[in-house]
């Protein structure tokens, strides 16, 4: 068994969006192949939305989220990546 941690609830904002904490742990998760013990998805159909919002694919935002610590880090390399993050 792993020790990863659940990921944060969806109404914890990153950069003024909500979801987008919860997308970064669920990107990790699945990246790790830890998402299963949780019994979710990546992307889900949330996730997809998010994605569509700010524009960019799940493949990208999974890279950056699993090679990134920090959300601060996260919205800066999205943004260099071409997201619509405000």
């Amino acid at each position: 068994m792993s020790d990863a941690q659940a990921p944060r609830e969806g109404s914890v904002a990153v950069a003024g969006l909500p979801w987008l904490a919860r997308m970064i742990d669920k990107a990790r998760l699945q990246a790790a192949g830890e998402i299963e013990q949780f019994d979710l998805e990546y992307p889900c159909p949330m996730d997809q939305s998010l994605l569509r919002q700010i524009q960019v694919d799940s493949k990208t935002f999974q890279d950056i989220a699993a090679a990134v610590s920090s959300d601060d880090e996260i919205v800066k390399r999205l943004v260099e990546a071409g997201a619509r993050i405000k």
